[in-house]
């Protein structure tokens, strides 16, 4: 009884692509990619299956060379090894058996007495796939993340206070806001009894000489003949130096483009990483209702402000012009 080789033959299997018999046919290993039976909610891994070529019969020496270097025995020897147990399983197919080969399948005639060779599904010969099996999951239905995603924005972070609590409240803070605005308000109640005084005999001599200096320099020069008129000691540098009218106080307003009004910081963060590689200088300020708004750019004038809203509006239909301090 010849030696069994198919322990051999399914170890170079594992390594290469084809493994040909000498004088009786090829091993040739198929890949196929990982796919999805969608009927069976089923996911396969990628594989390499066995099939079998029984025109490739020329001896390459890798399958009598494995053996040899693994029994140590002859270059000889092997090949009669080989040879014997391919004769054996040759004539045992002809004589009408099924012979079936571990791990790798199962070879018989059929009608027109031809070898076939059918392969063992169980098996994956690709190592890079080695530990992984089918498993099955069904696939998710019903399921839309725009529907999803804004819901998310619909729903409210902050809870809408009772009317009960809202008029408890009222009735605690409207009092006290009448009271404030009855009791006439006194400054002089928090201003100290303590005098300022100082230890520099040079402090003194200093104040008098600036305050005799600014009134010198605010006080127009006299006609020749007239008289210099002295300031009073007790006449200070403010008395002496009155603006002709009050300071006139002028607010600065500013024209903001705004992209966006979001509820929460991470939306305001993306549209603002958003308009920064656009290239433009974001910001993010407060809105009414705890919102956040984003704006793009900001001008000093409206009409440069209402300049680049008509190009902006092109790639934000959203955005409006908002007026700030």
């Amino acid at each position: 009884m010849a030696k069994d080789i198919s322990v051999y033959i399914r170890e170079l299997l594992f390594k290469h692509d084809c493994l040909i018999i000498p004088g009786f046919g090829a091993f040739i290993g198929n890949y196929f990619p990982s796919h999805v039976d969608r009927n069976e909610g089923l996911f396969y891994p990628p594989v390499r299956r066995i099939t079998f070529n029984r025109h490739l019969t020329g001896n390459d020496g890798l399958l009598i060379g494995h053996i040899s270097s693994h029994l140590n025995i002859p270059y000889v020897e092997s090949r009669d090894i080989v040879n014997t147990w391919a004769e054996e399983l040759r004539n045992k197919i002809l004589a009408g058996n099924s012979v079936i080969l571990d791990h790798l399948g199962t070879f018989s005639l059929n009608r027109e007495g031809t070898i076939i060779f059918e392969p063992d599904s169980t098996v994956n010969y690709l190592l890079s796939s080695y530990g992984l099996t089918s498993y099955q999951r069904q696939p998710v239905t019903d399921f839309d993340v725009r529907t999803k995603m804004l819901e998310h924005q619909r729903k409210p972070s902050v809870s809408q206070p009772s009317m009960k609590r809202l008029l408890t409240r009222a009735a605690v803070i409207i009092p006290v806001l009448v009271a404030l605005a009855l009791v006439p308000f006194n400054d002089n109640l928090f201003k100290g009894k303590m005098e300022e005084s100082t230890l520099n005999p040079l402090a003194k001599a200093e104040l008098e000489f600036n305050r005799e200096q600014i009134v010198a320099d605010t006080i127009a020069v006299p006609a020749v003949g007239e008289p210099v008129k002295k300031i009073p000691a007790e006449v200070t540098v403010a008395e002496v130096i009155k603006p002709s009218r009050p300071a006139v106080i002028v607010e600065e307003y500013r024209y903001m483009i705004i992209t966006g009004s979001f509820k929460t910081e991470d939306n305001a963060l993306m549209m603002i990483e958003k308009l920064r590689k656009s290239g433009y200088d974001p910001e993010m300020t407060g809105g009414p209702d705890g919102y956040l708004r984003v704006s793009a750019i900001s001008y000093a004038t409206i009409d440069e402000a209402k300049a680049a809203h008509s190009k902006m509006i092109q790639k934000y239909p959203g955005a409006w012009i908002h007026k700030s301090r």
